[in-house]
């Protein structure tokens, strides 16, 4: 070998050595920030708190091994089920990022529902998650808080895919809710992606994106299964970029993943799971519900309050269907809250809105946050 060759292969030996002690040392910090351990609730000094609880939980439900994480400052304050998006997204983490502090007001389970997070198994058929196997699920675990914390009752809190599978679980079983909670409700999403659609197309038409544009034609949505996940990943990126997504003021993959891979509560294994169960919750009929179902049609009436969650920047669950919806849904009161600065997620992007709202309305019934008004029962109230 010439000289120059040996120069070539050391340089070759040198740069492979380099990323394997790369790849080597991420994953070393990956296990040293995957213990699968939570801290307890604590005062500023420290200190847990005498009657908090924060715990993971993995059990058995539906046949499946799920995991949960359950958290609260004061265990006898009302039990809160947290139904998160996707379908195959955990929000534990971003909610304890964007300081939610849902725990502060209820002791809350953030469930990581069936082939997400926790709860993923590579042995689940690709087919076999369905609308009413989720409802089911969601039944189970909200059996299981109540007979553990000794509740009739308990509120129910969904995030976008969360609120369709919520508003159908306190549909078929309002005995065992004190309320519903949605937040980016979704009602028609076969027609929110179609309305979505034209907003993208619009709005790259006024930026000349001439990408955006040709990928965007590349795609006709004339019925539901023309939404596919390759259509999904695409709208998704585009509504971050344009404002309308799950953030207003959009994060990169990189602020979105850098928790989740940090998180103390997580185990590599579940590390893994969050991000390998996003792929297979989209590829289950449980999603593909959501695009052939119309909540006007199916869930016209709710024997429980109701309180809708909604920013008003959001154009990947329709702002304009979900009020539509809220103003001829039947429920014994509801209200609806509009937020302006945020989209998809406003429990993310306003939460201390959020927080003072059920606290005020949803907890304590003191009517809208913002005006110190009190709805009687079966009347409309809104708060924009």
């Amino acid at each position: 070998m010439n000289l120059k060759g040996k120069k070539v292969l050391r340089v070759t030996v040198i740069l492979l050595g380099t990323l394997v002690a790369f790849i080597v040392l991420l994953f070393i910090l990956l296990w040293l920030n995957s213990p699968g351990r939570i801290e307890p609730q604590a005062h500023t000094n420290g200190k847990p708190i005498e009657g908090s609880i924060s715990e993971i939980v993995r059990m058995p439900i539906g046949g499946v091994e799920q995991g949960m994480i359950i958290q609260g400052i004061n265990q006898d304050n009302p039990i809160l089920l947290f139904l998160h998006g996707g379908p195959g997204n955990p929000e534990y983490v971003m909610a304890k990022e964007a300081g939610v502090k849902l725990e502060e007001a209820f002791t809350v389970c953030y469930w990581e529902q069936r082939g997400s997070g926790m709860s993923y198994s590579s042995s689940i058929p690709k087919g076999s998650i369905t609308l009413e196997q989720m409802v089911s699920d969601t039944i189970e675990v909200t059996n299981y808080l109540r007979e553990r914390f000794g509740k009739e009752k308990i509120y129910i809190m969904g995030h976008s895919w969360g609120s369709f599978l919520g508003i159908h679980a306190a549909y078929e079983h309002p005995e065992l809710y004190k309320a519903y909670l949605g937040i980016g409700q979704v009602v028609n999403q076969f027609e929110s992606e179609k309305l979505s659609y034209d907003v993208l197309l619009a709005a790259a038409e006024e930026k000349n994106d001439q990408q955006a544009i040709d990928k965007l034609k590349k795609y006709t949505l004339t019925v539901p299964s023309d939404v596919t996940t390759e259509y999904l990943m695409l709208r998704s990126d585009l509504l971050s970029k344009y404002g309308y997504g799950v953030y207003h003021i959009a994060k990169s993959k990189m602020e979105l993943l850098m928790p989740v891979m940090s998180a103390k509560e997580y185990t590599i294994k579940d590390k893994y799971g969050y991000a390998m169960g996003a792929l297979l919750s989209l590829e289950q009929p449980m999603n593909q519900a959501q695009y052939t179902t119309d909540l006007n049609e199916t869930v016209p009436a709710l024997e429980i309050p109701v309180y809708i969650f909604h920013g008003s920047y959001d154009r990947q669950v329709s702002f304009d269907l979900s009020k539509a919806y809220f103003e001829q849904l039947q429920a014994p009161h509801k209200a609806f809250y509009s937020f302006e600065e945020s989209a998809h997620s406003p429990f993310l992007e306003e939460p201390e809105r959020f927080m003072e709202i059920v606290r005020r309305e949803v907890l304590k019934n003191e009517g809208c946050a913002l005006y110190g008004l009190t709805a009687p029962s079966g009347s409309i109230m809104w708060c924009l």
